[in-house]
């Protein structure tokens, strides 16, 4: 694990999720060491309409309003400098993949304890 939840409007361009999904995932495993068998990354669309930022709807993703929403689940192991590499480095291939600036991206991260998992048909323990 980790796992990385990603939503945000449709945008009005062709864009290649199934791409940034595989190139994000690919890239988090080879710089935090993590074998890409247990990077997890997902992304769902908001129907127009509904996200509201700064009092206002659209109807597609713009590049410099109503940032995207990015959740990062990782293990509480991970150092606080480890976290906030996870979180640049997920900013910077979205933003370098996507017509988003990176300051219209918005990650958080929620830490995930050994024994309140349940991976591969079991509750996981990480040896500490």
């Amino acid at each position: 694990m980790p796992l990385v939840r990603i939503k945000s409007l449709p945008f009005a361009q062709e864009v290649d999720i199934p791409t940034v999904l595989s190139q994000l995932s690919r890239t988090l495993a080879e710089v935090s060491g993590i074998s890409l068998q247990h990077v997890m990354a997902t992304w769902d669309f908001l129907t127009p309409h509904h996200y509201a930022h700064n009092g206002k709807v659209v109807d597609c993703q713009p590049a410099k309003t109503h940032p995207i929403l990015v959740h990062l689940v990782a293990p509480n192991f991970n150092t606080e400098n480890d976290i906030a590499d996870m979180l640049e480095l997920i900013a910077e291939s979205l933003s370098e993949q996507l017509p988003i600036d990176k300051s219209n991206i918005f990650i958080n991260y929620s830490p995930a304890y050994s024994d309140g998992v349940f991976d591969e048909g079991h509750v996981v323990e990480w040896d500490m």
